[in-house]
């Protein structure tokens, strides 16, 4: 199985993220509101008006309508909607059914060490509805769908539809699509196109040519044949209607470079500086309410859907699902629910190889349980033990490893990185949460409805992955499992670093539990890890000062993602954020750059 699902971080992130500071001035901690309504032009289900004369010489119509086999993947602009686009003259509305996925199509392995199981070259079957919305594809069913293959799950998103003068009278499709590996956070990145008329569709090429992962970078790609099954699906009305309400709803974003007209002499070098550029998925600054995006780099040019694309989570799920559960229960219950006893609410501790009667969810949150073997930097997280919690599937097998740790320190007095703990603590809250709901309750489900869905993160991000277990949907994994895109990001950051937990005059995080986490509250920094790192329900914080050329020490919290993820809420009401597989951590140059704009320093 891919090495993922051990989702340690480098003991070189401790090298790379350590700082010392100094001075005893403390920054100006309230942050900036976002006031910009600029954006750009977001079509809602529009009407195109391009003369669809357009110069095509990749995924022409005769490659789509003749037997061929490619050889290689192409310039993914082939897939993108072009300027000249005009209206289509079909609508697609029903089954796109692939034929031959299990046996054809072409694999290449560019790097890793990641050995995959037979027919991993391959894609899962593929019968799944879609509905058009003017312009756009819309798939029926989003976020994570579990298949039968032996190693992919897949994610459909939205694409385009239009007409080029050159496809003799059929109409164009082209959506984004990923690959996901099974019990894991590693996704691949693709895009499928095909022509269509009222009841016929060409043969489909797909490919993927991006990834993120530490374990395997390849290249997937094929031209298949199809069928398109017209029919009515479901309640394509509310579909449609539900799309282009998410499109409305869309953050206001530009592309990077009219930063510089924006901030003039703001330094665009200091983003992304760090990361080497064939291992960054995407990244994004967002700054006065506008979130700046670059274009999203493949193997083989732009990904033609970079709005779309969907960024695994890795472990900025345990800051924003697990510690935002707990925020959400603690203000929704008006309960100090951190205070809670784990034993109190998951009956497995009755056979733990440690001492969990003295630890609270908010001390598992901290990965301060007091039950660890070994306090050396990510010793645990990085080890190999009997039913490791890496290596099995089922809720059960999950939880008795995650249990295995025998009593070492006092709860809440040392640091000791383990994402089987947030597997615990999130059990324990879903059982407080069925405790107040009923038996039928569900955390994540709990958390997408009451935090998500009102701060309009998108359908796609509205499942996680799941361990298994007889006579329901599974428990959500906690520590690992979601997918954003950029859209979802800066959302969820201006929620919690702006907006202070709060929408539409509601507050839906418990403000103190948020406080401490973001580093407002100077009485509670958090679980030491090294000198100048802290770490605070969920939450990592560095510490900067002036030797790293600041006026004055503060504080920047920060969730982390094994692979390379970075999401830093900024005290001055800016985040920076990317999503790479190198597993490279190094985003100091960034704060600089950002308090050139808004002073962090009084």
């Amino acid at each position: 199985m891919c090495s993922d699902r051990r989702w340690r971080l480098s003991t070189v992130l401790v090298v790379i993220l350590v700082v010392a500071g100094c001075g005893p001035t403390e920054p100006r901690v309230e942050p900036v509101v976002p006031t910009s309504t600029v954006s750009l032009p977001v079509p809602l289900c529009d009407t195109l008006n391009g003369s669809g004369e357009v110069e095509r010489t990749l995924l022409t119509y005769e490659e789509l309508m003749q037997p061929g086999d490619p050889e290689a993947p192409i310039d993914d602009g082939a897939f993108a909607l072009p300027v000249a686009a005009a209206r289509p003259e079909h609508t697609f509305e029903g089954r796109l059914e692939l034929h031959g996925e299990e046996a054809e199509g072409d694999f290449t392995k560019v790097t890793g060490g990641a050995k995959l199981p037979p027919g991993s070259s391959h894609l899962p079957e593929f019968d799944y509805a879609f509905v058009q919305c003017a312009s756009h594809l819309v798939p029926v069913r989003r976020g994570l769908i579990t298949t039968d293959h032996p190693t992919w799950d897949l994610i459909l998103e939205p694409g385009r539809v239009w007409h080029e003068v050159g496809d003799r009278g059929y109409s164009r499709a082209t959506f984004p699509f990923a690959l996901v590996w099974k019990g894991s956070n590693a996704t691949f990145n693709g895009v499928m196109g095909f022509l269509f008329d009222h009841q016929h569709v060409s043969q489909v090429w797909y490919q993927i040519t991006q990834e993120t992962t530490a374990s395997l970078r390849a290249d997937f790609w094929g031209l298949l044949d199809a069928t398109y099954h017209p029919e009515t699906v479901g309640d394509p009305g509310r579909v449609r209607g539900d799309y282009a309400s998410e499109l409305a709803q869309r953050f206001p974003a530009k592309p990077l470079e009219e930063m510089e007209v924006d901030y003039t002499g703001v330094d665009l070098s200091a983003f992304g500086r760090g990361v080497t550029p064939e291992h960054m998925t995407g990244y994004g600054v967002i700054v006065n309410g506008v979130n700046y995006v670059p274009p999203c780099r493949t193997r083989y040019g732009q990904y033609a859907y970079c709005d779309q694309m969907r960024m695994p989570s890795y472990s900025t799920a345990k800051s924003i699902f697990a510690a935002g559960a707990l925020m959400r229960l603690a203000q929704k219950f008006e309960q100090p629910v951190g205070g809670l006893l784990i034993k109190d609410y998951l009956p497995e501790i009755a056979g733990a190889a440690g001492d969990w009667g003295r630890v609270t969810f908010d001390h598992t949150l901290d990965m301060a349980t007091g039950n660890y073997r070994s306090s050396a930097y990510m010793a645990d997280e990085d080890s190999r033990q009997p039913g490791d919690f890496w290596d099995t599937d089922s809720y059960s097998d999950r939880m008795a490893a995650a249990l295995y740790w025998p009593h070492s320190a006092r709860p809440g007095t040392r640091w000791v990185y383990h994402t089987s703990d947030t597997f615990v603590v999130v059990r324990a809250m879903q059982n407080y949460l069925k405790s107040r709901q009923g038996p039928d309750a569900d955390l994540w489900s709990f958390f997408a409805g009451e935090v998500l869905a009102p701060i309009h993160v998108g359908p796609g991000a509205s499942s996680s992955g799941r361990a298994p277990e007889e006579g329901g949907p599974g428990q959500a994994y906690g520590g690992y499992g979601l997918w954003w895109t950029h859209d979802d990001v800066a959302k969820i950051s201006v929620f919690l670093n702006n907006q202070h937990g709060a929408i539409g005059g509601e507050q839906l995080l418990a403000p103190d539990l948020l406080d401490d986490a973001l580093q407002r509250d100077a009485r509670d920094r958090g679980v030491e890890i090294v000198p100048g790192m802290r770490y605070n329900d969920g939450f990592w914080a560095q510490r900067f000062g002036r030797a790293q050329g600041f006026d004055c020490v503060f504080w920047v919290p920060h969730m982390l993602g094994y692979s390379g993820v970075v999401i830093a809420l900024i005290p001055n009401g800016t985040t920076y954020y990317y999503f790479s597989d190198n597993r490279e951590f190094t985003w100091s140059d960034a704060v600089k750059a950002l308090d050139a704009i808004i002073p962090i320093c009084p």
